[in-house]
C-alpha cells in the first residue's frame, strides 16, 4: 500500500486535524519520482504487442526518416496534416544513439519507450500532485498514485510511443498549474504562463487537445469577466497570444527544416481534412454513445464505480473545500467526452487526457471507504476490494501487454534477425505484407546500423483525397480482399527475374489461408513454403 506506517493520533474535526493528517501520511518527493521511474521503465520493457498504427506510423516511423533518411510516410505526412514535433522527439533520440553507436539492437528498439517512460511517470506523479491540489488531503492523493500505477490502461498504454500517451502526461502537468477560477487557497493558485505553454505543446501534438483548453479559457476568461478583472483578461488574452502564437510559429518553422521543406500550418491541415471534408470517416465510425457504453468503461475498467461515486459526492457538496475546482474538473471530462461523442471517428484512446483528472474522484471514494473503518486492514471486505483492484487490472495489463497481438511484432523482430544473419544487408531478402495496411511496426523496428534499407512493401489503405468520390472509391486493401489471388497474380505477372524478382518472403495472417483455400495453392505455385520461426 502507498500508506504511511508512521503512527499518530487519529485525525479530530477541523482544519487542523486535516493537516496533521497530510503530515502523517506525506510521502517522500523523491522517493515517489525515482519509484515510479523505475516502475515505468520496467513496465516499458514488458509491452510486447500491438495496439494502435500510430505508435510506430504516426511517431517512430517519422522520427526515423528525419535521422535516417528512410521510414515510410502515410499519407498524412504527404499532406501536411501533423506536425513533426513529436516524432522530432525521437528523432533526437535516434540521432543521439546513432552518434554513440547505439542504433543497433534491443536497445534502439526498447530505446523509445523508455524515454516515453519518462512522461509516462511524470503524468502519474502530477495526477498524484493534482489529487493533493483538489481535495487537499494526502490521503486521496496517496490512493491516487495508488490507482494510476494499478491502472490497467496505464499499464497498457503509458509508455507507448502515442501521441495520445504523450497528450495525456502533458495535460495533467499542465491542468495542475493552471489557474482555476474560484480557487481560493494559496495550494490552488496555478502558474499561467508554465500551463499555457504545455497546452501548446499538447495542441501541437493532438490539435484535438484544443477541445479541452478551450473549454477551460472561456470559463476563466469568463469568470474574470464576472468579477470585473479585466486588467486580468487583457493580460491573460496576451500571453495566450504571445504563448500560443510562438508555439504554432515554432513548430511551422520546424516542419519546414525537418520533414515538409515549405511553409505547413498543420492545425489548419488537421481540422480541414479531418473534420471538415471528413476523411476521418474513411477509418471507420461509432454511434453517439460509443464512449459511454464502451470508451469510458475500458479506460477506467473496474474504477468506473468508484469515479462515479467521487463524482456525486463533488457535485452533492454545494460548498466546503475546493468544492468550484472539482466541479470544473469534472464539467471539463463532461464536456470533453459529449464533444468527442459528436465527432463520428472514435478511438479509446481520445479520451485518454481525463483519465489522469478524474482518477482523484475514484480515490476519494476510496479514503471514504477506508476512512469509514477505524481498522481497515482487519476488514476482509475492504481488503477484498484492494485485491480486486489489483487482480483485475493485473489480468487485463498481462493479456493487453503481453499476449493480444504479439504475433505481428514478433515477426518484425524475426525480420531484425534475419537480416542480421544475413550480414546486415539483406542482399537476397525481401518482404510483402499481404494484410491490412499498418498491421506490423516497420522500419523502425528492423533498423541495424550500417544495413541498407530491406525492400518491403505492404498493402496500402490510403483514403479518397482531393476530388476523388469517397462512395466508388477503393484502396488497396479493398480490392486485394476482394480477390487475393487474382491481386497477387496481377502483381507478379510482368515481374521480370533480374530486375525485379519477387519477393523472398511473404508475411500474412493464417486467416487469410483458412478463408481462402486458393490462396494456398497460389503460394505452392509461386514456390513459397512456411519459413522456420526463430
Amino acid at each position: 500500500m502507498l500508506l504511511s506506517s508512521s503512527s499518530g493520533p487519529g485525525p479530530g474535526p477541523g482544519t487542523d486535524a486535516r493537516y496533521a493528517t497530510s503530515s502523517i501520511y506525506k510521502l517522500s518527493t523523491s522517493k515517489v519520482i525515482t519509484g515510479l521511474v523505475l516502475f515505468r521503465l520496467i513496465n516499458a520493457t514488458l509491452i510486447n504487442t500491438y495496439f494502435s498504427p500510430d505508435e510506430y506510423w504516426q511517431a517512430l516511423e517519422v522520427g526515423h526518416n528525419i535521422t535516417f533518411g528512410y521510414g515510410y510516410l502515410t499519407w498524412e505526412w504527404l499532406v501536411g496534416l501533423r506536425s513533426v514535433l513529436h516524432p522530432a522527439v525521437f528523432a533526437a533520440l535516434y540521432k543521439g544513439l546513432s552518434l554513440f553507436g547505439l542504433d543497433d539492437g534491443s536497445l534502439f528498439i526498447y530505446a523509445p519507450r523508455l524515454l516515453q517512460a519518462l512522461f509516462a511517470a511524470l503524468g502519474d506523479f502530477y495526477a498524484y500532485r493534482f489529487a493533493d491540489r483538489l481535495f487537499e488531503n494526502q490521503l486521496t492523493a496517496n490512493w491516487t498514485l495508488f490507482l494510476t500505477v494499478a491502472s490497467w490502461w496505464n499499464l497498457f498504454c503509458s509508455t507507448r510511443t502515442l501521441a495520445n500517451s504523450m497528450e495525456a502526461s502533458l495535460t495533467i502537468i499542465a491542468l495542475y498549474y493552471w489557474p482555476f477560477i474560484g480557487s481560493p487557497s494559496r495550494k490552488t493558485q496555478g502558474n499561467l504562463k508554465l500551463s499555457l505553454f504545455i497546452a501548446s505543446l499538447t495542441c501541437i501534438f493532438r490539435p484535438t487537445a484544443a477541445i479541452l483548453w478551450l473549454f477551460l479559457g472561456g470559463w476563466f476568461i469568463l469568470g474574470l469577466v464576472c468579477q470585473g478583472r479585466w486588467a486580468s483578461v487583457i493580460y491573460t488574452g496576451l500571453n495566450v497570444t504571445v504563448i500560443g502564437g510562438g508555439a504554432i510559429v515554432a513548430s511551422a518553422v520546424l516542419d519546414k527544416t525537418l520533414l515538409y521543406n515549405e511553409w505547413v500550418w498543420t492545425p489548419i491541415n488537421f481540422l480541414r481534412v479531418n473534420v471538415l471534408e471528413g476523411i476521418s470517416l474513411f477509418y471507420g465510425s461509432s454511434p453517439w454513445h460509443w464512449y459511454l457504453s464502451q470508451g469510458l468503461p475500458i479506460l477506467f475498467g473496474i474504477y468506473i464505480p468508484l469515479v462515479l461515486i467521487g463524482t456525486y459526492h463533488a457535485f452533492q457538496a454545494s460548498t466546503g473545500l475546493n468544492a468550484t475546482l472539482k466541479r470544473q474538473v469534472l464539467y471539463l471530462s463532461l464536456w470533453v467526452v459529449f464533444v468527442y461523442s459528436a465527432l463520428q471517428h472514435k478511438e479509446w484512446r481520445f479520451l485518454y487526457p481525463i483519465l489522469y483528472p478524474l482518477l482523484p474522484f475514484a480515490a476519494d471514494t476510496m479514503q471514504r471507504l477506508f476512512l469509514s473503518s477505524r481498522d481497515w486492514k482487519k476488514s476482509k471486505s475492504r481488503i477484498a476490494i484492494v485485491a480486486a483492484l489489483l487482480v483485475v487490472n493485473g489480468v487485463m495489463a498481462w493479456y493487453t501487454t503481453l499476449v493480444h497481438q504479439r504475433g505481428v511484432v514478433d515477426v518484425m523482430d524475426w525480420v531484425r534477425e534475419t537480416s542480421r544473419k544475413s550480414g546486415g544487408q539483406g542482399q537476397d531478402l525481401s518482404f510483402g505484407f499481404i494484410m491490412p495496411c499498418h498491421s506490423t511496426p516497420w522500419y523502425s523496428s528492423i533498423h541495424l546500423r550500417d544495413a541498407k534499407p530491406l525492400p518491403m512493401w505492404f498493402i496500402t489503405c490510403s483514403p479518397p483525397l482531393g476530388d476523388v468520390d469517397p462512395t466508388t472509391y477503393k484502396d488497396e486493401s479493398d480490392i486485394f480482399y476482394e480477390d487475393p489471388v487474382a491481386f497477387m497474380d496481377n502483381l507478379f505477372k510482368n515481374r521480370s527475374p533480374t530486375t525485379n524478382p519477387k519477393e523472398s518472403h511473404l508475411v500474412f495472417f493464417e486467416d487469410l489461408i483458412n478463408t481462402t483455400p486458393d490462396m494456398r495453392v497460389w503460394l505452392d505455385s509461386q514456390g513459397y513454403h512456411e519459413a522456420t520461426y526463430m
